[in-house]
């Protein structure tokens, strides 16, 4: 089995994973203001570090996005100019504005490039990209 093959099996389950929290409704396990706090952002830090590990299985044949500031650059910009268009009345993930989900968007792709960089390039063999020849 390739390395590519094995990454792309890895995000894969990894993105189930973090399906799962919102489809099993984890976050109900809070109380109060933890609860609107959870509902509030934590789909705002969920979707932008998924997405980073999405983009990320396409480093072999995207060469540009080997680099984890391109992902994160892109995923970031993706999701803060929706938010933005939200503010204007165009609704593409969402529909209302709140400039504090931008913050969690930065959390979240900050916090993906963090995992990226200092677990899986670190700790899985199968992480780092290899050239295509």
């Amino acid at each position: 089995m390739s390395d590519l093959v094995r990454k792309t099996i890895f995000v894969i389950i990894l993105e189930l994973v973090l399906a799962s929290a919102s489809i099993f409704r984890l976050g109900q396990i809070f109380n109060g203001e933890w609860y609107n706090l959870y509902s509030g952002y934590f789909g705002d830090i969920q979707i932008p570090f998924a997405a980073y590990f999405l983009l990320s299985i396409n480093e072999t044949s995207i060469p540009f996005l080997r680099s984890w500031q391109v992902k994160a650059g892109a995923v970031f910009l993706i999701m803060t100019v929706s938010e933005l268009a939200q503010y204007f009345g165009i609704y593409l993930f969402g529909v209302t504005f709140d400039p504090f989900d931008i913050v969690a968007y930065g959390v979240g792709v900050l916090l993906a490039a963090l995992v990226d960089v200092r677990i899986f390039s670190v700790y899985l063999k199968f992480w780092t990209a290899k050239l295509q020849k």
